[in-house]
């Protein structure tokens, strides 16, 4: 992975045109799309209906916020950082509690 200098870019020439012009192609159509799906959402094939409903809700508010659990669903989950890499002119600092290589 390259490393850059402090107040470099890994990106100088920012974006690509062609991003911007692509998503201002895509929102000139957002009308006729929006016509299509709620053309589908109030159709009789249940599974497209749903489909279009929520992709239409999805754009509309946004989609749902994501709870983030432990394994079980029910505790929050819990997030270890080590410093793989001696920062320059010391050791790691230690993990508190013990052993930083041990398992969690």
């Amino acid at each position: 992975m390259p490393a850059w200098l402090p107040g470099q870019s890994g990106n100088p020439g920012g974006r690509p045109k062609a991003d911007a012009e692509l998503k201002e192609a895509c929102r000139k159509h957002s009308p006729e799309v929006i016509e299509i799906l709620l053309k589908y959402a109030r159709g009789r094939d249940a599974r497209a209906a749903v489909a279009a409903c929520n992709t239409l809700l999805d754009r509309g508010y946004g989609k749902p916020a994501q709870a983030i659990t432990g394994a079980d669903g029910e505790n929050e989950l819990r997030v270890v950082v080590r410093t793989l890499f001696a920062p320059a002119g010391g050791a790691p600092p230690s993990t508190p509690g013990g052993d930083p290589n041990a398992s969690t």
